[in-house]
């Protein structure tokens, strides 16, 4: 019982704590951007923390500036898979453990329903427009840093009073 009551506390926290990052978190017509970082390569994101969020991606979209992506971030490590349906966009997807680090990434192709699958437990799955993480020298091995690992950060230390 104290264990579920953690997660549902930790998952909660981190919910406030990513609205307070986003003042139009709730207005449909604006996308809520993140700052965040690959190495020293500055980026935008949208984050997907929500399992309906999560399912909708990048769904119907012709179209995503070139410094900007979608974030997804699970409950807890997961075999994670993806797939393209509905999604007009050629996209490179990169998978990320707990502390942010990359170990693995795809390119993935429009409407493609053939599903990208996680090599290893994920937390996090970037998706960046197709060719921007070898443009930039995005190699496995590189962090995804955003603000709210900052927060997760602080909700794990407490967890261990």
């Amino acid at each position: 019982m104290k264990n579920h009551k953690m997660k549902l506390s930790r998952k909660i926290i981190r919910k406030i704590i990513i609205e307070s990052l986003s003042e139009d978190r709730h207005d449909p017509n604006k996308l809520n951007l993140h700052d965040a970082k690959i190495g020293d390569i500055p980026i935008k994101i949208q984050i997907c923390d929500e399992i309906e969020d999560r399912k909708k991606g990048l769904m119907f979209r012709h179209s995503m500036p070139k410094n900007e992506g979608m974030l997804f971030i699970h409950d807890a490590p997961i075999e994670a898979s993806y797939y393209m349906k509905n999604t007009y966009i050629p996209l490179t997807i990169a998978f990320a453990d707990e502390e942010g680090v990359i170990f693995q990434m795809e390119d993935m192709s429009p409407e493609d329903l053939t599903s990208k699958v996680s090599i290893q437990p994920a937390l996090y799955a970037l998706e960046m427009n197709q060719g921007w993480f070898d443009r930039n020298g995005i190699v496995i091995g590189d962090n995804i840093d955003f603000k709210e690992r900052l927060c997760k950060d602080l909700i794990n230390m407490n967890s261990d009073i």
